[in-house]
């Protein structure tokens, strides 16, 4: 218990903010707030055991090309033998023998596997070849996926005019981890705050458009929640948040201590706005609720 601001109320321990009362009821033991928690639970994150610090989990090193080789933390193989290979693979394609093309990619390491994709002239075909899913229908391997340049990744998720949508098989094949760098290594470079703010929001349209909820709210937690601010800044606006609804301003609905609330698209007129509000509201109405009031602090 810390005193603040002339009472006394509980901080969490990992970013300070104030634990609502409600969620100190719900939990009365509880050293961290529900994005923190989430975090830890995600396996973003985890308490230190001495004190409140926080490590980050590794993840896999993405394929780089140094020289005359392809590298990935400590692996590597050079361009001819790759290449070999990559022919090998291809060539079995052309000849309508996917089975058999699967069995070769399936001998070799995921870094090998990764690197192929890499190199190939068709590399969701080849990465298609790495795993099965549930149904046994051709699949992203989710260490080969950790394993892919964000250049890469970005370019085969993005929106397809064709297909309506992003590819979000290959969403789900991510880890937190790999999701959390493709975002942040796209918005990196950017200076300009409009330009950040349309990517930002590009990837939480392409993340709304999965349908597992639990997948949704896994890779939301993992990304930092001022980079989803960021996202939401020019629309938080239309949120009419000074609006009295049932003898409350709206941002009310979207403090700490909420119990309930409308949903984000009945507040505002943009359908595509709406969807992925609502979407990510699913995911995790809580963080939802911290991002959106958020946003609406920060905008000008």
């Amino acid at each position: 218990m810390q005193p603040l601001e002339g009472r006394t109320g509980v901080k969490c321990v990992m970013c300070e903010a104030v634990i609502p009362a409600q969620r100190l009821e719900a939990v009365s033991n509880t050293r961290l707030c529900v994005v923190c928690q989430a975090k830890v639970e995600k396996g973003m994150m985890r308490l230190g055991a001495s004190k409140a610090g926080w490590t980050e989990e590794p993840d896999a090193t993405p394929i780089e090309v140094q020289d005359d080789r392809l590298v990935t933390g400590a692996w590597s193989a050079g361009f001819l033998e790759l290449t070999t290979q990559s022919s090998q693979i291809r060539n079995l394609l052309r000849a309508g023998k996917r089975e058999d093309a699967a069995a070769l990619v399936h001998t070799l390491t995921v870094e090998a596997q990764a690197a192929l994709v890499v190199l190939d002239e068709d590399p969701e075909e080849v990465l298609s070849l790495t795993d099965v899913d549930e149904n046994g229908n051709p699949g992203y391997s989710t260490a080969v996926v950790a394993r892919l340049p964000t250049e890469m990744l970005t370019g085969l998720i993005d929106y397809d005019p064709e297909r309506r949508g992003f590819n979000t098989h290959l969403i789900r094949a991510m880890t937190p981890g790999t999701f959390r760098r493709a975002v942040e290594d796209t918005l990196d470079p950017m200076d300009n705050a409009e330009a950040r703010s349309k990517v930002s929001f590009e990837w939480l349209r392409a993340l709304a458009d999965l349908r597992d909820v639990n997948k949704r709210a896994e890779l939301l937690h993992n990304v930092d929640p001022e980079l989803l601010e960021e996202a939401l800044i020019p629309h938080v606006k239309n949120l009419g948040m000074n609006d009295i609804v049932a003898s409350l301003p709206r941002h009310r609905f979207f403090s700490d201590d909420a119990v309930m609330g409308e949903r984000p698209s009945a507040m505002i007129e943009d359908p595509i706005v709406g969807h992925v509000l609502d979407a990510l509201y699913e995911a995790d109405a809580d963080l939802m609720r911290y991002i959106i009031r958020g946003a609406w602090e920060r905008m000008d």
